[in-house]
C-alpha cells in the first residue's frame, strides 16, 4: 500500500474540523464565535481551541471582542500555487499586466461566489505603484466597490434579494435603503467606490462590472489614493481604460469558455 495515498484511510478528525473553520472564516467577512459555530456545525468549545490555533499559527488575526476574525496572507498563500494556473488567470493575467503599465496603480479581477466577489487575478506584482493591500481576497458584495458594480449590472429584483439576503445573515451593516441607493448610483455612473481608511486614508477602490455572454461574472477594480487620482481624472482616464479592458476580460473568457 502506497504511504502516501490510502482509499481506507481514517481522516484526522483535528484536522477536518480546523479546515472547516478556517473555510467558513474564508467565506464570509470577520465571522464572529458564534457565527462560526453555526456554520461550522462544531461545538463552541472546540471552535473557540480550533480559532486560537489558527491565530497563534498565523492564518486568522483576533479582531477583538465582538469583532470576530479575519483570514490573513498566509491563508491566500495556501491557494497561490492554484490560482496562478488557473484558466482565469492565464487568460486575464496578461490583460492587467498590460493595464498596470498604462495606469501604474494595482487592480484586480473579481469574479463572484454566492453573496461574495473574490479577487482571482491581480496585478500587484507588475503595478509600478505598489500599496499596502487586502491580506484577504473575498468581500462581501454588499460592502465593497466591485460588489456594488456587480449587483448595479444585475436585474433590480435579483440585486435586491441579494441585499435582504446579506441583511439576514448579518452581513449588510447599513440600512437596506443605503445600500439599494448606493447600487443605483452605481448603475448610473457606471462603476462604484468604496473606501478602505482602516489600511491607509483615503485608499479606495473604484470598480466596474465586467460582462460574458451578455451575463455579469464579476468586476475590475482599480486601487488608488483619493487625494492622488480626483474624480475627474478617474472618470476621464482610468474608468476608460478599465472599460476597455473589462471588455476583452469578457470576450476572453467567453471565447475560452465556448
Amino acid at each position: 500500500m502506497s504511504e502516501r495515498r490510502s482509499g481506507g484511510a481514517k481522516p484526522v478528525n483535528a484536522l477536518v474540523r480546523g479546515l472547516r473553520v478556517l473555510a467558513v472564516a474564508n467565506e464570509i467577512q470577520a465571522p464572529t464565535v458564534a457565527e462560526m459555530v453555526r456554520r461550522s456545525r462544531l461545538p463552541k468549545a472546540t471552535v473557540i481551541r480550533l480559532l486560537q490555533t489558527l491565530v497563534h499559527e498565523g492564518y486568522l488575526d483576533d479582531l477583538g471582542e465582538a469583532e470576530g476574525y479575519q483570514v490573513t496572507a498566509k491563508v491566500r498563500n495556501l491557494s497561490r500555487a492554484l490560482l496562478d494556473r488557473t484558466p482565469i488567470a492565464q487568460q486575464v493575467q496578461p490583460l492587467l499586466d498590460e493595464l498596470a503599465g498604462r495606469v501604474k496603480w494595482p487592480s484586480e479581477f473579481f469574479v463572484a461566489e454566492g453573496r461574495s466577489v473574490v479577487i482571482e487575478v491581480s496585478n500587484r506584482s507588475a503595478a509600478p505603484i505598489k500599496l499596502n493591500l487586502f491580506e484577504h481576497r473575498r468581500f462581501p458584495m454588499v460592502a465593497s466597490a466591485t460588489g456594488l458594480a456587480y449587483l448595479s449590472a444585475l436585474p433590480e429584483g435579483e440585486a435586491q434579494r441579494i441585499v435582504q439576503d446579506s441583511l439576514a445573515d448579518g452581513t449588510l451593516a447599513r440600512p437596506v435603503e443605503d445600500c439599494l441607493a448606493q447600487i443605483a448610483a452605481a448603475r448610473r455612473d457606471g462603476y462604484a467606490l468604496w473606501e478602505y481608511p482602516a489600511l491607509s486614508p483615503g485608499l479606495r477602490m473604484a470598480s466596474i462590472p465586467v460582462l460574458s455572454n451578455g451575463r455579469v461574472i464579476g468586476g475590475l477594480s482599480l486601487v488608488h489614493f483619493r487625494d492622488l487620482v480626483p474624480g475627474t481624472l478617474l472618470e476621464t482616464l482610468f474608468l476608460p481604460d478599465l472599460r476597455r479592458v473589462a471588455a476583452r476580460i469578457g470576450e476572453a473568457l467567453a471565447d475560452s469558455r465556448a
